[in-house]
């Protein structure tokens, strides 16, 4: 796990962050970046500012990097939006962030081609050690129960059932995380994710 510090280089925050209240982080999002796959180890903190200055841009107008933690194709896990080590900072995502949940991203386009056997691992990782924090159950077919604060899929007081480990395109009208990472959500990562978890007493 690599600390926001180690790409940011001083970019911080452009407004305020808001952290989920205590037990409200119920679910976790999986998203990608749609951005290449061809990039080097040393061009990662290069990418995340290059994210960083167009989610806080006109375009976006976010107060930080949409994500909580980044997952690049070497398996390094990396810190995004600020504060999220240290807690369940809210996140921001195109069409409408429900709250509720953590955001990980997967650095890279997965509409065809999957993730890489490092991200994938890495990626697993990082739910496991999430859902430990926020107590959330990952085992197949586990879901909770909210309602909405907002997306172009699901308005505003819209009372949403989800899987407990989703894709963004679950939470809005996008192809988010992409086919080929969609599927390891929906397929692979449940079970791996609970088999990486202390066995319940």
């Amino acid at each position: 796990m690599r600390p926001r510090a180690e790409w940011a280089r001083g970019l911080g925050p452009t407004g305020p962050l808001q952290q989920e209240r205590p037990g409200d982080t119920r679910f976790l999002l999986v998203h990608h970046t749609a951005s290449s796959n061809d990039y080097d180890p040393d061009d990662v903190p290069g990418l995340l500012r290059g994210f960083y200055r167009f989610h806080t841009g006109p375009d976006r107008r976010w107060p930080d990097v949409a994500y909580n933690f980044f997952v690049d194709r070497y398996g390094t896990v990396w810190e995004g939006r600020s504060g999220s080590l240290a807690g369940p900072v809210m996140a921001d995502a195109t069409g409408g962030s429900q709250g509720f949940a953590q955001l990980c991203c997967f650095i890279g386009n997965h509409q065809v081609e999957a993730p890489t056997p490092e991200a994938q691992r890495s990626m697993t990782a990082l739910l496991a050690a999430l859902a430990d924090t926020h107590a959330i159950e990952t085992a197949p077919g586990a879901t909770t129960t909210f309602v909405s604060r907002g997306s172009n899929r699901w308005p505003r007081g819209t009372t949403v059932t989800t899987t407990t480990i989703a894709g963004h395109r679950d939470m809005s009208l996008t192809t988010c995380p992409g086919d080929a990472a969609y599927e390891l959500v929906r397929e692979v990562f449940p079970a791996a994710v609970t088999a990486l978890r202390p066995t319940p007493p």
